[in-house]
């Protein structure tokens, strides 16, 4: 079962992905250490715990037509190890958007 600091930590790097704007990574509170939101995808990894639905819609709600193939996982399996793995890919994703515009 998922850690309750862990699940609000993801809760958390969900949130602070929307105010994301080409600055550093976000970062939220985990373990009550500062911790890059890509690091809290990683721990949330190896739980299979479902996803509460306020997180699903949100992280949904990330995931535009470009991501047909995460949200279908998603869709599929909403638990907090695939939600890691999909937020993860976002998150590359963003980085390579971000270091494309800087060069």
């Amino acid at each position: 079962m998922i850690p309750p600091g862990r699940a609000a930590a993801f809760r958390d790097a969900v949130r602070h992905y929307s105010d994301w704007r080409g600055e550093a990574e976000p970062e939220v509170s985990l373990d009550l250490k500062p911790a890059l939101i890509s690091t809290v995808c990683e721990v949330v990894l190896s739980f299979s715990d479902p996803l509460p639905e306020d997180v699903f819609e949100k992280l949904f709600s990330h995931l535009h037509a470009e991501h047909t193939a995460l949200r279908a996982e998603l869709d599929r399996d909403p638990t907090y190890a695939t939600a890691g793995r999909c937020f993860l890919k976002l998150i590359e994703h963003r980085k390579a958007e971000n270091q494309r515009r800087e060069e």
